[in-house]
């Protein structure tokens, strides 16, 4: 779970970079399109400056059920979104979950591990961005057929993957014809 976190924020500033031109053919927005990943890292940054208090607040279970609640939220908005300016407020919402997750993983090592697997783990963390950059990108090839909802940015000229058509967006990918 503690790298788990890391790896959906790294995965998701990836994939959703290789989407964002799909994205933008289909809501338009590109005059504001480096917009998309600067707000997610700002609002990431600004979330992992707030973990220890989040952590002395809401204890280690609490903290990652609200950051994952915040970033589920945030991929919603963005899986939603019929425009540019509320796909970016959804990054934002996005990346601030995503920021909690991060930096809960190196923030709770030495409560969840040992003390002499804490290199271990911190090493792990680490790897995880880069674990990120070869599968976020690689997720992207699939995209025609599939539509990614988690990812908050739409692969395919559909209406994220039913949303609002009222399907449950439950699974990450559904098939489309």
């Amino acid at each position: 779970m503690l790298a788990g976190g890391v790896l959906v924020g790294a995965v998701n500033i990836y994939l959703a970079s290789s989407l964002l031109p799909t994205a933008v053919a289909d809501i338009g927005g590109a005059g504001f399109y480096a917009w998309n990943m600067t707000i997610y890292l700002v609002a990431m940054v600004i979330a992992t400056m707030l973990v220890s208090r989040l952590l002395a607040r809401w204890g280690n279970v609490g903290a990652y059920r609200l950051g994952f609640a915040v970033f589920l939220a945030g991929s919603l908005a963005c899986a939603a979104s019929p425009a540019m300016p509320v796909l970016l407020a959804g990054r934002g919402v996005q990346g601030f979950g995503a920021g909690v997750l991060s930096g809960l993983g190196f923030a709770v090592i030495r409560s969840a591990l040992p003390r002499r697997l804490w290199t271990r783990g911190n090493a792990l963390m680490s790897a995880m961005y880069g674990v990120g950059n070869f599968v976020g990108p690689a997720l992207r090839r699939p995209v025609r057929p599939v539509r990614l909802v988690a990812s908050g940015v739409r692969g395919d000229g559909g209406d994220r993957g039913g949303v609002l058509r009222g399907r449950a967006p439950g699974a990450a990918a559904r098939r489309t014809k």
